[in-house]
């Protein structure tokens, strides 16, 4: 899986103050929505939430990470928010609060492609530093710059 297959753009990437986990996620949502992504956007949220009643998607070190798969998605779509302030009813695993979320929505027939890329991406992220210049990015095109990069050099 490469990342220049996956919908990463900056349309899908928001600055905001949102301090629930529950704003935050619909805000994703909207996103994707507003993108026209999904057919069906109720369909998503049901399965993103009910994703995070299963387990939450805290991963650790400020990170959320929230991941789907849903029928009607042709290619992996990832949707990032990058928080001033601390999320901190996320529930994160390492009890700590979640600055940063990326979305990863993916179709239900993209079982190996979307594994890799939830693997790629957590390798990615678990370097301190590029979590750092994520949260200090100030436009859109930085997050997805810094992102394109990392998951190429991570390649080669």
């Amino acid at each position: 899986m490469d990342l220049k297959n996956a919908i990463l753009k900056k349309e899908l990437v928001f600055f905001s103050n949102l301090a629930k986990k529950k704003d935050n996620l619909e805000a994703l949502i909207r996103l994707v929505k507003n993108e026209n992504l999904v057919e069906d956007a109720e369909a998503l949220r049901k399965s993103v939430f009910s994703r995070e009643e299963l387990m939450s998607t805290g991963i650790g070190l400020g990170i959320a990470v929230p991941h789907v798969r849903i029928e009607d998605v042709k290619n992996i779509i990832i949707a990032i928010g990058i928080n001033k302030n601390s999320i901190e009813d996320y529930d994160s695993l390492d009890g700590e609060p979640v600055r940063l979320v990326i979305m990863i929505i993916a179709g239900e027939k993209q079982h190996k492609d979307y594994l890799m890329l939830l693997s790629q991406i957590v390798k990615i992220l678990k370097k301190n530093s590029m979590i750092s210049k994520l949260l200090e990015a100030k436009r859109a095109e930085e997050v997805i710059g810094l992102m394109s990069g990392n998951f190429n050099n991570n390649h080669q």
